[in-house]
């Protein structure tokens, strides 16, 4: 018998990943629309580093029984938190940042010498730095955000950071929403925020933080079939890229701004947080101040 004939073909290999690759996930529900496993990943391969992010499928009513063990990963070394877990997560994280306490859940987590998670909320940065840098003026208009869920909250107070001129915020879940009202409200005194929906007529500018239309091209926020053409119209939403929403502001005449803008807002910043949480011991930690928004409109 011919035994080297009998031999299996030699497996191949890559060269993108192997035993000593550090891991980082993004862990939501649903996934499947989740941009972080291309684009962090390729951020952390163009440092140089060898690492991956993976994407990490958890149900809510799972969540308590699996993020923990998840947790526990050795070579896991961040996670990027998604929708519906922002807020769930904030419990498992050993220290929060100034972002993460205000809108009450976290974006990113990173993992610290001592093997304990630091957390801190990056949406409201990254949705107002795709604003500015397509010139979208925010200070001195009449601003809606749709949505005052853990991204809507943090957006809400990036928001009233660049002092519109009033701040409509509105979800249907009232409880949740008067909660992200007060929370801002405190937090910028001087702020005019209102809730519910008030005519689209006056409004400048609107963002759509809530999670409707993820995942399904026939879903809007709005029941509406035209927007006024002088407003400018941003869904966080990045599956689909082109959500009804932004169709019919397209449609309209409205300046659009997509989610992955949003995105790709925050990569770098979140790559530089997780990967500063890694050489530190987590009572260590210095949280820093995001970007100062007027050096983004000067950008």
């Amino acid at each position: 018998m011919n035994f080297a004939a009998a031999r299996p073909p030699r497996a191949g290999s890559v060269d993108f990943v192997n035993g000593r690759t550090r891991l980082y996930g993004i862990v939501g529900h649903p996934i499947e629309q989740a941009r972080s496993p291309e684009t962090v990943t390729f951020e952390l391969q163009r440092r140089g580093l060898n690492a991956i992010l993976l994407p990490i499928h958890i149900r809510p009513e799972e969540f308590s029984d699996v993020f923990p063990r998840v947790l526990r990963i050795g070579n896991l070394d961040g996670i990027v938190v998604t929708v519906p877990h922002k807020g769930r997560a904030l419990s498992h994280v050993h220290r929060v940042g100034p972002m993460g306490q205000l809108s009450g859940g976290v974006s990113i987590i990173g993992r610290s010498l001592d093997d304990r998670w630091i957390g801190e909320m990056f949406d409201g940065a990254g949705c107002v730095a795709a604003l500015l840098r397509r010139k979208v003026a925010l200070a001195g208009r009449r601003v809606l955000l749709l949505g005052a869920g853990g991204a809507g909250s943090a957006i809400a107070a990036e928001l009233a950071r660049c002092e519109p001129a009033v701040l409509f915020i509105h979800d249907p879940e009232t409880p949740r929403c008067a909660e992200v009202i007060g929370k801002v409200s405190r937090a910028f005194p001087a702020i005019r925020i209102h809730s519910g929906l008030p005519p689209l007529e006056d409004i400048d500018v609107l963002v759509n933080a809530s999670s409707v239309g993820m995942l399904d091209d026939n879903a809007s926020p709005l029941n509406v079939d035209r927007l006024p053409s002088r407003m400018t119209v941003m869904d966080a939403i990045m599956d689909p890229d082109r959500t009804k929403l932004l169709r019919i502001a397209e449609e309209s005449g409205c300046q659009t701004v997509y989610g992955r803008e949003m995105l790709d807002s925050q990569i770098v910043a979140a790559c530089d947080f997780m990967l500063d949480i890694r050489t530190r011991m987590a009572d260590d930690v210095v949280f820093q101040s995001h970007r100062p928004l007027q050096s983004l409109m000067q950008s």
